[in-house]
């Protein structure tokens, strides 16, 4: 290896090898190392290393945490340590690899951890700031006048803007896709969230950098960032940067504006600044700090460019005028097209499919003619690109499209008059069949009428020979007539009658269809049909379900067209709930709250606003599925008015709908909100967001969560008597002396989304574990575990009923906050009491490897506690790997020596045993085992450890800083082993 980073005393170390520090001796090697085609390690791995590096803080100092680097009133004296020479060296190394990588922010968010990219951007305007305090970027926007500022800065600051705003898009799509911001880290979203509430002050401060008119401006280059040293302060040589024109400068502040713009779909204002970035790149000689990609930069123009001409492309022209403009000129875009052939068959199918449903639902005005017309062009086009012996036949209802229509023969003449002036063979060929193949099933009459004399193009594009055949074709295709009647009394069945055939053939086909115009055609049949007054239209499906306050008005109609359709409609989209389609769910509810607007009466009303509310439970539940990439909108608000309804003398909503909105409030944390209501059947989570709310204002430290205690515990109790329990959607008139049942509280468990609401479900059931288990060495540890009362004598619970349900609501809640660290303790704490040992050690490495960014940097002890690792331990010995325990036994603050030692003198144990001598760091645990093969005359472990604890980094003598260096490395190598072990066996 090249560089063995910020890790002094390695044996061996190579000739070649340049340790951290020798980069401030001779600035000239970093560079040197970098160019290297494969540098090892990397630039991204020293940047990264020197960051960590530089926010490692001194021992007597509290750790810094990430929300103190976002909030500018502690950042000053969170870093103040940070002033100092070793930190400032450090700084300044992380500068030159940035620099080296010519700025380039693409590479820079994608490969370096979201709170190391905070410390960078702070550390580049605390350098350039001489005296201005543009640490605090909410300052920026009070700087008068920019022009006064030095090049430096000015770059510092649209550097600092721009960042803001590309980090916001790139996380946003990394989402989305495979593009990875940085390391996945727990924090990230709410980093984010707060750079989002900042975002309009960088687009202000970019549009103002904007204004300055410089001839050119000044990017800091590897050579301008000097490190300090016993005799010079650091200093950096502004003069030595790389000089660019201020046309290029200006252009990649534009540019990244306007892909902010983009992204947020102001698609006008963004498209004005790729104009403006495309007209500066015209003459533009980029440097290497230009990093604008021509062809995405023409994309994004021409996406939200409204300037379409004739000069554009056939598909831009076709993509307009679908989009924007009403499908005007889209058949002359067609017409063309099909001697062209550059627009993909996809869109034309997809323009002729929503043409025809917008002219169904009314919801656009034309000709019927146009929809022909464009049918015959697709078909046309479809005929062309036919090859080889493949013959691609028509659609089956073309003709019948031709037949019904007045001017089908006429319409059909003049689209293909168009085609039969292009003199390619080929294609000539490919529509002679197609015009053939509709000739063939057209009726006669039909086809005498095209083929009437007067039709030059027809006579040219077939000849007399065929048109004569076409001509001379028998009428009709002759029928045989069997009579099956003996047959079938020969079989003794019964001939069904036609009518019945076609009500069940209809029936089969409303079951599956779900767009709303062909079940209106459907259900028009079927009751065309004489349909018996008695007729449910529910008896088509029995599994179909509706709610039923709306079941109750909508049978009370008269049967008929509206009435099947709005059944079928709420019916279908429950369906779509259960297969969690919810965007088809929410459709398919939308269509039929527009059936009931052809009528104001009080009954539609009524219907019109239970399906309004079906299709908030729908938006509720969807919420609740798919949480963290849900967009809320205004789904509180309208849960809010849907509880104002709840306690009124009119109309109500069901008691599910009530008891969604109460929970979707719950979740989205407006506790005090729901702390102000009173609803007897939801005092559940009504009583968990007053614990919520209580426990955020005291912090944890007071007894006040009596009420959800005294809701809970019964519902385990044996002793209380199943016939007092009550369903929690019962009788709006519940009363407060009976209890809920467990199906209640566990809908209730599996329907929270919110952290803390789920912490204070879990400490409660795990209070409830420890007290039933009375085991101090098997407690589960969480928050909150000191705000519940005490279980009284009388109870009758069982251990095993509790621990069922707290492993069910981890589980649940792990799959909404698979990164959150409580719940991985816990989720191990709680294979730990059972006896799984093996999967107990999954989730407390898991944990740790949240903690430490993939072992990325050490574990911080507040985040894992001693508690953890003592558990791990005990695991490790349960399962025989003596070896593993007793490493595991030096990560405590006070290490246990009498069980390493134990572990370490083990005779059968099931690990790799030696393999991990290499691990240990601890001197009297090394001299121990030495000690120990010496005994039994293992030569071969004895010289190995030997060699271990001959490293200069594990010498006594060494200072402080690299006994605890050696000790970090060690321990996420060892922790790295384990995760592939039992996380990733």
């Amino acid at each position: 290896m090249d560089v063995d980073l910020l890790r002094p005393g390695m044996i061996p170390i190579a000739p070649n090898t340049k340790l951290w520090f020798e980069f401030l001796i001779e600035p000239s090697l970093l560079e040197e190392h970098l160019n290297k085609s494969h540098a090892d390690p990397s630039a991204t791995e020293l940047l990264i290393k020197f960051l960590y590096s530089s926010m490692e803080r001194p021992k007597d100092l509290p750790l810094i945490d990430i929300d103190d680097l976002m909030d500018n009133s502690r950042i000053d004296k969170k870093i103040e340590y940070r002033k100092r020479k070793k930190y400032e060296c450090l700084k300044i190394l992380a500068m030159k690899i940035v620099s080296f990588w010519e700025w380039d922010l693409n590479i820079f968010q994608t490969k370096v951890p979201i709170s190391l990219q905070i410390i960078f951007v702070q550390d580049l305007l605390d350098l350039v700031s001489n005296g201005l305090n543009l640490i605090d970027f909410e300052s920026h926007s009070s700087i008068e006048d920019l022009s006064q500022l030095k090049d430096e800065q000015v770059f510092a600051i649209a550097l600092f803007h721009r960042w803001t705003l590309t980090v916001i898009i790139n996380y946003t799509l990394s989402k989305k896709s495979s593009f990875n911001l940085g390391p996945v880290q727990d924090g990230n979203e709410d980093v984010l969230l707060k750079l989002e509430m900042q975002s309009e002050l960088s687009e202000k401060m970019l549009l103002r950098l904007l204004d300055l008119k410089r001839s050119s401006y000044t990017i800091p280059t590897i050579n301008t960032f000097d490190p300090p040293d016993e005799l010079n302060p650091l200093s950096c040589h502004w003069f030595k940067g790389l000089t660019v024109s201020s046309a290029e400068f200006l252009s990649q502040i534009m540019y990244d504006y306007a892909k902010y713009k983009f992204f947020k779909a102001q698609y006008e204002e963004a498209g004005i600044y790729f104009k403006k970035c495309k007209e500066l790149n015209i003459n533009l000689t980029p440097s290497s700090f230009h990093k604008i990609k021509l062809e995405e930069l023409n994309g994004f123009y021409a996406a939200c460019s409204s300037e379409i001409t004739e000069n554009s492309s056939l598909l831009m022209q076709f993509l307009y005028s679908t989009q924007t403009n009403h499908n005007a000129g889209i058949l002359k875009i067609l017409e063309i097209d099909n001697q062209v052939m550059e627009i993909p068959m996809f869109l034309r199918d997809s323009l002729e499919l929503d043409l025809a449903s917008m002219l169904s639902l009314g919801k656009f005005t034309a000709s019927r003619d146009m929809l022909l017309h464009i049918h015959t062009m697709n078909a046309i086009r479809r005929a062309s690109v036919t090859s080889g012996e493949i013959v691609l036949l028509p659609p089956e209802d073309y003709v019948t499209k031709i037949k019904f229509n007045l001017r089908g023969p006429e319409i059909f003449l003049k689209d293909l008059k168009l085609c039969t002036q292009i003199k390619d063979k080929k294609f000539r060929k490919n529509i002679k069949m197609f015009v053939c193949n509709v000739l063939l099933k057209c009726p006669k009459n039909l086809v005498k009428d095209i083929l009437k004399d007067g039709h030059e193009e027809i006579n040219e594009l077939l000849g007399d020979v065929d048109i004569h055949k076409l001509l001379a074709s028998p009428e009709d295709i002759p029928t045989v007539n069997i009579d099956m009647s003996k047959r079938l009394d020969r079989l003794k069945i019964t001939q069904i009658n036609n009518i019945n055939v076609q009500k069940v053939l209809l029936k089969n086909k409303i079951s599956i269809e779900y767009d709303s115009s062909n079940l209106r055609n459907l259900l028009q049949q079927l009751h065309k049909m004489d349909v018996d007054p008695m007729f449910s239209i529910l008896d088509i499906n029995y599994e179909w379900q509706v709610p039923l306050p709306l079941q109750s008005l909508l049978i009370g109609l008269p049967n008929g067209l509206f009435k099947f359709l709005v059944i079928i409609l709420i019916a279908k989209s429950k369906e779509m709930i259960k297969l969690n389609d919810f965007e088809r769910a929410k459709l398919l509810l939308r269509e039929a709250e527009t059936e009931t607007k052809i009528n104001n009466n009080i009954m539609y009303s009524k219907i019109r606003q239970l399906i309004s509310w079906e299709g908030l439970y729908t938006e509720m539940l969807q919420f609740q599925y798919e949480f963290k990439n849900f967009a809320i909108g205004d789904l509180v608000e309208r849960c809010k008015q849907c509880l104002e309804f709840v306690q009124s003398d009119n109309l109500i909503p069901r008691q599910e709908i009530a008891e969604q909105c109460v929970l979707t409030l719950l979740n989205v944390g407006e506790w005090e909100y729901l702390t102000k209501r009173h609803y007897n059947c939801f005092k559940l989570p009504l009583a968990i967001a007053y614990t919520c709310l209580d426990v955020n204002k005291f912090k944890g430290t007071k007894k006040s969560a009596k009420e959800v205690w005294d809701l809970i515990l019964p519902v385990f109790d044996y002793g209380y008597s199943a016939t007092n329990k009550r369903p929690l959607d019962g009788d709006p008139q519940c009363t407060q002396n009976r209890v809920l049942s467990q199906n209640d509280i566990m809908r209730v468990f599996l329907s929270l989304r919110d952290q803390n609401a789920i912490q204070i479900v879990l400490s409660l059931l795990a209070k409830i574990q420890n007290v039933l288990r009375d085991e101090s060495a098997m407690e589960l540890i969480m928050p909150f575990l000191n705000i519940w009362p005490v279980v009284p004598n009388s109870m009758n619970i069982p251990l095993r009923n509790i621990t069922e349900v707290l492993g069910i609501v981890l589980t649940e809640s792990l799959k909404y906050h698979p990164n959150h660290i409580i719940l991985l303790k816990l989720k191990g704490d709680l294979q730990y009491v059972m006896g799984h040992y093996s999967s107990a050690m999954k989730w407390y490495l898991e944990a740790i490897v949240i903690v430490s960014d993939y072992f990325a940097r050490p574990v911080l002890k507040p985040m894992i506690e001693d508690y953890v690792y003592k558990r791990m331990m005990k695991c490790c010995m349960q399962m025989q790997n003596f070896t593993q325990a007793a490493i595991l036994c030096l990560f405590q603050e006070e290490i246990d020596y009498a069980t390493a030692f134990k572990c370490a003198s083990e005779t059968n144990s099931c690990d790799a045993l030696d393999e991990y001598y290499d691990y240990i760091w601890d001197i009297s645990l090394l001299e121990f085992l030495i000690y120990w093969h010496t005994k039994l005359n293992h030569q071969e472990h004895r010289q190995k450890l030997l060699k271990t604890i001959g490293a200069l980094e594990l010498n006594a003598n060494n200072n402080e800083e690299i006994k605890r260096e050696a000790a970090n490395i060690r321990k996420l190598k060892f922790l790295r082993a384990l995760s592939q072990q039992y996380v990733h066996p």
